[in-house]
């Protein structure tokens, strides 16, 4: 089955939720969508993570917490979850029966991997999700070992040919964040990915998160950019993402002001508002906003303390809506895709969106 990336990981999967909640008591409302960070442990040590001085704690949410969040997700009505970041997931012992659990339930599931873990054993089980996104880095073994400190190199592009097959749609995607390490082979990881099967590469420069020093200098800024223009004609926009992140000046999240646009200018965040997503870190901590977690300001409760239902639409809950809401109407929110999500439910409501184009994806 062929697939266009635009519509797999369009924005606009979020209006038919935003419509279906925009008029209803958001105190009535569990999470549409809930990523699972339920560990900081990783068989990878890559040099560019977001996460790397946070994993050396070693933290994970404990089975009992895992097990109830999951009942109280689903007395809640949620619709999809991620097994994602902080560590990588499949390192928690029986996440499988985890996600098992969900899938049986009428949960939509998507996996996040590098997929090192994986095995066999677990491939009826991976048929069953709609998505998995795969971390690769390199076409190159040398270059692959000093990113990630993983002597694995052959099955970073192997998952495609496990899982695919007996009747499953499921979407096995492929991740590589460009790092100083492997800037210069984008071309070669995008052609290798599509031969091994992938169904689309989605290409992510690094995000400096932890101030390490990952920003690229004006030279391989430069030569990243005549490498992706030079080979420009390789890229097919239904299964990557280059001819965008050139476009964004080789930003993964759009530079501009995002109020621009929007009539009448925004002073709530639209996602946040109808209690679409939610975030579950590996110190017990939830939050509404990926690039906040760790940030005890707006972390609304603490697994460790308080079950998650206990926790939803908490006075706390609330009391960090207002922080989120007041940083959003004055423009400082940064690398959140629910910022792409409020421009949609914006279009939508000026009749710039019709509702009827718009996948209904409970994956946002």
């Amino acid at each position: 089955m062929k697939y266009n990336l635009e519509t797999l990981l369009s924005a606009k999967k979020f209006v038919p939720h935003f419509e279906r909640r925009k008029g209803a008591d958001p105190l009535s409302l569990g999470p549409v969508s809930v990523e699972f960070h339920w560990t900081s442990a990783c068989n990878y040590d890559c040099v560019h993570c977001s996460y790397g001085n946070r994993r050396k704690k070693y933290l994970r949410v404990s089975d009992e917490q895992i097990e109830s969040t999951i009942d109280d997700l689903l007395s809640l009505g949620v619709k999809s979850a991620y097994l994602a970041g902080g560590g990588e997931p499949t390192m928690v012992k029986n996440w499988d029966k985890y996600a098992g659990k969900l899938l049986d339930n009428g949960v939509e599931v998507a996996l996040v991997t590098n997929g090192i873990a994986i095995k066999d054993a677990d491939v009826p089980l991976l048929r069953r999700f709609n998505y998995i996104a795969v971390s690769i880095y390199s076409t190159n073994e040398e270059h692959y070992k000093a990113i990630t400190g993983s002597d694995q190199f052959k099955k970073q592009f192997q998952l495609p040919n496990m899982v695919k097959g007996n009747g499953s749609n499921v979407v096995v995607g492929a991740r590589c964040v460009i790092n100083r390490v492997n800037h210069r082979e984008v071309a070669d990881v995008y052609k290798n990915a599509m031969a091994s099967g992938f169904d689309y590469v989605i290409f992510i420069p690094a995000i400096d998160y932890e101030k390490k020093g990952l920003e690229f200098s004006e030279a391989e800024a430069a030569q990243i950019r005549a490498d992706l223009e030079g080979n420009i004609d390789i890229f097919d926009p239904k299964t990557t993402n280059v001819r965008s992140i050139l476009n964004r000046g080789l930003h993964h999240y759009a530079a501009k002001d995002y109020r621009i646009g929007i009539e009448p200018p925004p002073d709530s965040c639209a996602s946040i508002m109808t209690r679409a997503t939610a975030w579950i870190n590996y110190d017990g901590g939830v939050y509404l906003c990926q690039p906040h977690i760790g940030n005890e300001r707006y972390c609304i409760g603490n697994l460790n303390n308080a079950r998650f239902k206990d926790v939803w639409n908490s006075p706390r809950h609330r009391e960090v809506i207002l922080a989120l809401n007041g940083n959003y109407a004055a423009g400082v929110c940064a690398n959140c895709r629910c910022i792409e999500y409020n421009r949609q439910a914006g279009m939508y409501l000026s009749g710039q969106v019709q509702l009827g184009d718009c996948p209904d994806d409970a994956l946002i």
